[in-house]
């Protein structure tokens, strides 16, 4: 009896136990199913914060093509209506003059009647000369619309080429993604040999890491270098723009010059021949004379302050949309460097952890199993005094086992 009551209560406590682990296995899977869950849902988190970044980014693309493009808008709709405000006072005052050389015309009497025409000659000169500047200005301003423009689509241009490099970091990222999930899956089918394997994986996948480390590094220092080569060839284009500018500037200023004093040269040996011949009115014609020659310098003078004027302006304006432009680029490329950063950072810190966990589940895993074949062990010594065991507690046993190869086989998927 005594022997009964002790065999008794030793199949009790090795039910308790079996039950006690069974409980603490159940509650492992939910662990490992809950942690499963979490991960899911943080890869979920980061996908949909990556597109929702891509979104972000193209939206304030857009928005500052839009604003420059507005800008540009006004800049010509302002420019128009001043060239239009400036003909027409051109206009008013051409009639005024004309006006009031019709009145000295029918005043005057014959014998000025061939002073008169040489006068309309140099008028008619002078308009030809003011719409050759006239002319001469408009070709600059188109000039410079069709520079503006080849410059837009050169950024255009640029800012595709980012978009495509971008796509192909991200599947380069997705494929990397992809080779760490195959080598998981090829490590969780050779788990005999984990101890041994792992840590040569685990080396092998450091070593990896900072060569992708590395290799990102490089791209990243190469990229930055092309853009610093395309700024300066940039600054240099415009630079000979600016010089060649210059020098058509000089070119034309010089020939105005030369064809003035070839005018005022000719005057005067008019002037001379015509005080010869006209010894009573030389007086007048003086008069005449130097009043003509008054206006013209005048006019000549406030075209060159305003075309002067018209050059400090545009150069201005060209040179602070350069730098916008340059700060623009400067401090989209250190945020995207920050964005990229942080998003290793958090990819390592995510990879660890996710490492860690998965490395202490094992080291329970194993032993758990060794604990079960221990006492697997005593329980096939007891059998063996006591062949005629419980069949419930023998099915219970096999539910046990085929939970933990189930287990296992999902762990491998």
């Amino acid at each position: 009896m005594e022997k009964e009551r002790m065999e008794k209560e030793r199949t009790e406590k090795l039910a308790r136990e079996r039950a006690e682990k069974e409980r603490q296995e159940m509650e492992r899977l939910a662990k490992e199913k809950a942690a499963k869950e979490e991960r899911e849902r943080l890869e979920r988190e980061r996908a949909e914060k990556e597109k929702m970044e891509r979104e972000r980014l193209a939206r304030e693309k857009a928005e500052r093509e839009q604003r420059e493009k507005e800008r540009l808008e006004r800049e010509s709709a302002e420019k128009e209506r001043m060239e239009r405000e400036r003909i027409a006072k051109e206009r008013e005052r051409i009639a005024r003059e004309k006006a009031e050389k019709e009145r000295l015309e029918k005043e005057r009497m014959a014998k000025e009647k061939a002073e008169k025409e040489r006068l309309e000659r140099e008028r008619i000169a002078q308009e030809r000369e003011r719409i050759a500047r006239e002319k001469e200005r408009q070709e600059r301003e188109r000039l410079a619309k069709e520079r503006a423009e080849k410059e837009r689509l050169e950024k255009e241009r640029l800012e595709r080429e980012r978009v495509a490099k971008e796509r192909e970091r991200i599947a380069r990222e997705k494929e990397k993604m992809e080779r760490e999930r195959a080598e998981k899956e090829r490590l969780a089918k050779e788990r005999a040999e984990k101890e041994r394997l792992e840590r040569e994986r685990i080396a092998k996948e450091r070593e990896r890491i900072a060569r992708e480390k590395e290799r990102a590094e490089k791209e990243r220092l190469e990229k930055e270098r092309l853009a610093r080569e395309k700024e300066r060839m940039e600054r240099e284009r415009i630079a000979r723009e600016r010089a060649r500018a210059a020098q058509e500037k000089e070119r034309l200023e010089k020939a105005a010059k030369e064809k003035a004093e070839q005018e005022r040269l000719e005057k005067e040996r008019a002037a001379r021949q015509e005080r010869e011949r006209l010894a009573k009115e030389r007086e007048r014609i003086a008069r005449e004379k130097e009043r003509t020659e008054q206006v013209r310098a005048e006019k000549e003078r406030t075209e060159q302050v305003r075309a002067e004027k018209e050059r400090m302006e545009k150069v201005k304006a060209a040179r602070e949309k350069f730098e916008r432009e340059r700060a623009e680029k400067e401090k989209a490329a250190r945020e995207k460097e920050l964005m990229e950063r942080q998003r290793l950072a958090r990819d390592k810190a995510l990879r660890d952890k996710m490492e860690a966990e998965r490395l202490a589940r094992e080291r329970e895993r194993t032993a758990v199993k060794v604990e079960v074949k221990k006492q697997e062990g005593v329980e096939r010594k007891a059998n063996a005094t006591q062949p005629k065991a419980p069949a419930a507690e023998e099915r219970r046993v096999s539910s046990v086992r085929r939970e933990e190869k189930t287990a296992d086989g999902g762990k491998k998927k």
